[in-house]
């Protein structure tokens, strides 16, 4: 008998003993198992909480961010219709992942995708673990699938701004804002996400600085990102025809012009799509103007660290040393040039 501590109820609780061969192994192994129950090294002998469940309570303690969460929910809810919402965490196996990762490849989805599912089913494994529902995870032993490095195509000013143009033209009502959007984006070096979160507080114009705060950025962490004239010129005009009383730079126009002193613009995902088909720019996506700016910054010799600060990376560099090489042609030809012997 033990003391189920969900209920408090004792009850008889049948539990396989899977290191035990003989019967002193058997009696040694309850032994052991009684005394783990007793420390609290194992809180049920139950299969642990159901997934949609522990789903639902990952998201509250996990910590992450609001667009951190909603990525990962995103990916666990196709894991729940996979496995079932019923299913108990400790009954996940090795070779429902496999099969659930090979599904995903055969409609057709990338490596770096199936990769990222499994990730975030790992992340919710973890905290079952660190809660003692299970005693290990079940894909350990299953290693990421190789993804192939791809050289990031490095858009240029002007393709930049025939996304911005095209936006103004075919979006009488939005296409302003988003074109302020993606040149902010352009001139900053940030993501999306933090962009798309910044009020007119975060624009320090005494020290000439645009503040991200800790709570929209990746990491988790501050920092602040010097002006550049561009920058500078473009904050400058975006504040002369800012609505008097609203926080946000980029307020939503969603749900009515009233909405917008509340909150922020959520994407403009579809805007992008529509606009860079016309343009005939396919690949182009908003965080490609982050790429813009690093590269821009390396082409222009700022040293890595200065643009770690900037695009908060916290390696010093490293990362921008190793990823960002693909500068484009022309100015690797111009460099060349330099060369004597």
């Amino acid at each position: 008998m033990i003391v189920d501590p969900e209920t408090g109820l004792k009850k008889l609780n049948k539990i396989r003993l899977k290191e035990a061969t003989d019967r002193n192994d058997a009696i040694k192994a309850m032994y052991d198992l009684l005394k783990s129950i007793k420390d609290g090294e194992i809180t049920s002998t139950k299969s642990g909480p159901d997934f949609k469940t522990f789903r639902e309570h990952y998201a509250k303690v996990c910590g992450k961010t609001p667009v951190s969460i909603i990525r990962e929910n995103n990916c666990l809810k196709h894991w729940e219709r996979f496995l079932g919402a019923d299913i108990k965490m400790g009954k996940i196996t090795p070779r429902q992942i496999l099969a659930y990762r090979g599904q995903l490849l055969g409609r057709g989805l990338s490596p770096s995708t199936a990769n990222h599912h499994v990730k975030a089913l790992r992340a919710l494994l973890k905290l079952a673990k660190t809660e003692k529902y299970i005693s290990k995870l079940p894909m350990e032993g299953i290693t990421p699938l190789k993804v192939k490095s791809v050289e990031r195509k490095l858009f240029s000013t002007e393709d930049i701004l025939k996304i911005a143009t095209e936006a103004l033209r075919s979006h009488p009502i939005t296409g302003e804002q988003f074109a302020d959007f993606l040149l902010l984006c352009m001139y900053s070096g940030a993501r999306k996400s933090e962009v798309a979160n910044l009020k007119w507080e975060n624009v320090d114009w005494e020290n000439k600085q645009l503040a991200f705060q800790g709570d929209t950025t990746k990491n988790f962490e501050s920092r602040r990102v010097d002006f550049s004239a561009n920058l500078e010129n473009h904050l400058l005009c975006m504040k002369a025809k800012a609505y008097q009383g609203v926080n946000y730079l980029f307020p939503s126009y969603r749900l009515g012009r009233p909405h917008r002193t509340r909150i922020a613009v959520q994407s403009f995902q579809k805007m992008v799509e529509g606009v860079r088909r016309v343009v005939g720019m396919p690949d182009f996506t908003i965080h490609l103007t982050r790429h813009y700016f690093i590269s821009t910054c390396v082409m222009a010799g700022i040293d890595y660290m200065t643009i770690a600060k900037w695009v908060g990376h916290k390696d010093g560099g490293v990362l921008i040393g190793k990823t960002y090489g693909h500068l484009n042609r022309e100015h690797m030809q111009k460099m060349a040039r330099k060369l004597t012997f």
